[in-house]
């Protein structure tokens, strides 16, 4: 028995396979990352005011939108919560400056009641966010 190595040539790897694949990752990036273009939070529409100005200070902020609902750090929270969330920032900083971020189409009844809230748990230091006119 006579046994020979056949000589072959060496081939290259087929890289049509990897071609399709990263085309699609590309294609599947390329769609998914434009699907959400507007920012994140809410879409709360403040009110003009010429007098307005920037604060700087550290801040806790509340949003209260068109049907009257607060909001603290991008979630959603009850009267109670809301009170609790500012008494433990008040412990750390009594200083701090409460900003209310009303939608301008809110009944002005629940701004009333986001401001007594604030100032149930003794934040006296307080304003009202508007939208500068320029």
């Amino acid at each position: 028995m006579n046994f020979e190595r056949s000589r072959r040539r060496r081939s290259s790897p087929d890289i049509t396979p990897l071609i399709d694949v990263m085309f699609f990752m590309l294609v599947f990036f390329m769609v998914f990352s434009t699907l959400k273009t507007e920012p994140m939070g809410l879409d709360v529409e403040l009110p003009r005011a010429v007098t307005g100005s920037a604060q700087t200070s550290s801040s806790f902020e509340v949003l209260v939108d068109k049907s009257g609902t607060f909001y603290v750090a991008g979630r959603q929270v009850s009267g109670a919560e809301l009170e609790q969330n500012l008494a433990d920032r008040l412990r750390v900083n009594p200083d701090i400056f409460v900003i209310v971020k009303a939608d301008k189409e809110v009944r002005y009844e629940h701004v009333v009641k986001a401001l007594d809230h604030v100032r149930g748990v003794g934040g006296y230091r307080l304003g009202l966010a508007v939208e500068q006119v320029k």
